[in-house]
């Protein structure tokens, strides 16, 4: 079946996530000490995502790498798991190009490209991601893959704290599709602001989604920060501002503003300033549960942004604009998606 619209290819997220999560990889035999992660764009918010819920269960150390320059540490018993929806994304394959010197073992995601054509020549597993999908609604499919690569190398922890929440995640999805629903009215409040999105360290990933998915659904400028962080170094220029054109977000898990807690006393620090926020708490019965609500409550606010201010949230002709004129000052560059 062809892609639909960007609400129809929201819709599918969570179902993408269930069907790729119960798929059985077969790769067992692999000996490894840790995992590093290597994408651009959305592809790389996809495995921060799967990194920031892991890193309290799993017992191998997983990072996230953005940049061609690879940690010392990456060696034979590193997996490297690499993910470009396109396939041609320069950074990224250089980034194989690299981990490939090192004798790491890969494995690729990817609908196609450069990318899949060099892990099938060096006989890489390739996963494949449908064609014709906006890269950045492809999240389902990638988080799911590298909760079925977990699983298959003997860390099964991510996958199983996931199948017994779709359930809920689709009955949330459902509720957001709903004329009235916390995504319609936080888009009406945000469709004409700079949305800044301030959180505490476990929602990172999601803060970084809900500023991306502003930037390339709603067209907005958005900014993100942490919670932490701003206390100590943003508080001051907030409490001077005195326009209206900035909205700060603080998004947190429900369950962080029990009392005596930091965030808690984060929250009250910000409310003494005395400048408005919203506070936007993400109910679950468990961590992962309250992050692909927020997920996916980010998306849905952001593509009804767009149609409150008649965008297209699909529309990507100002980055197809920026390639042609890269082309033109560098005839060696070939203009792939940054995904």
């Amino acid at each position: 079946m062809p892609p639909g619209t960007a609400l129809e290819q929201l819709h599918d997220i969570i179902d993408n996530l269930e069907e790729v999560l119960a798929k059985d990889l077969d790769l067992a035999t692999l000996d490894i000490e840790n995992i590093i992660m290597c994408a651009m764009g959305g592809s790389a918010i996809s495995a921060n995502i799967v990194a920031d819920c892991c890193s309290g269960y799993v017992g191998i150390p997983i990072s996230v790498n953005r940049s061609p320059m690879l940690p010392g540490w990456v060696g034979g018993k590193t997996l490297a798991i690499l993910s470009s929806y396109s396939g041609n994304t320069v950074e990224t394959i250089e980034m194989y190009k690299r981990v490939k010197e090192r004798k790491t073992p890969i494995i690729v995601i990817t609908s196609g490209g450069k990318l899949e054509e060099m892990a099938k020549e060096d006989g890489f597993p390739v996963m494949f991601l449908p064609k014709g999908l906006q890269p950045r609604f492809s999240v389902g499919f990638m988080i799911g893959y590298i909760g079925a690569v977990l699983s298959s190398i003997g860390y099964p922890q991510f996958s199983e704290r996931i199948r017994p929440i779709i359930g809920s995640l689709k009955n949330y999805r459902n509720y957001l599709e709903a004329p009235g629903s916390v995504a319609h009215l936080l888009a009406e409040k945000y469709k004409d602001c700079v949305p800044v999105i301030c959180t505490e360290n476990k929602f990172r990933s999601i803060s970084l989604r809900w500023k991306g998915q502003f930037n390339e659904n709603s067209k907005l400028i958005a900014f993100n920060g942490a919670l932490s962080e701003f206390n100590y170094c943003e508080a001051n220029p907030w409490s001077k501002y005195k326009g209206n054109r900035m909205s700060l977000i603080i998004l947190v898990g429900e369950d962080d503003l029990q009392d005596g807690g930091l965030v808690k006393r984060a929250v009250g620090n910000i409310e003494t300033l005395g400048f408005s926020f919203d506070l936007v708490a993400i109910a679950g019965t468990s961590h992962e549960e309250r992050v692909f609500r927020a997920l996916i409550l980010g998306d849905y606010v952001s593509v009804y942004i767009a149609d409150a201010r008649g965008v297209d949230p699909t529309d990507v002709s100002v980055i197809t604009e920026l390639k042609r004129r890269i082309r033109i000052s560098d005839p060696d560059y070939k203009g792939e998606d940054k995904q």
